[in-house]
């Protein structure tokens, strides 16, 4: 798969969870709904948040670096972006079921900057 084809396809599924996403506001209330409602919810925001941090991370590390091959950019991007929605979904998920205070979102941000840690420490 080309390069150019790989960030319209991630594009493209960004927008279809963003879609979902706003369906979802659209025709329900979070705060009265069902199960599978509100996991559709989370997921259909981390995919949007994913795919958009996972291309603004691309295209600033591909302007920043001109002199290397855009393909290695591809994979920090993605693990950069899927941790950032993750921290920002995680938080969003803490607030809906009443338990977020600054401690239990300060353990989560140090568990998140450990998985990335652990990825930079492995890449070198």
């Amino acid at each position: 798969m080309s390069l150019k084809l790989y960030l319209w396809l991630t594009g493209l599924a960004s927008f279809l969870a963003l879609v979902s996403f706003l369906a979802i506001l659209w025709f329900f209330s979070p705060e009265n709904v069902s199960g599978i409602i509100l996991i559709l919810f989370f997921l259909s925001l981390f995919m949007a948040l994913c795919g958009l941090f996972s291309l603004i991370g691309f295209y600033f590390r591909h302007r920043k670096h001109r002199n290397k091959l855009p393909n290695y950019f591809l994979g920090i991007s993605f693990r950069e972006g899927t941790l950032l929605s993750a921290l920002l979904v995680g938080f969003l998920t803490m607030k809906y079921f009443g338990v977020f205070a600054w401690w239990t979102a300060l353990i989560f941000l140090i568990i998140v900057l450990a998985i990335e840690m652990a990825f930079l420490y492995r890449e070198e």
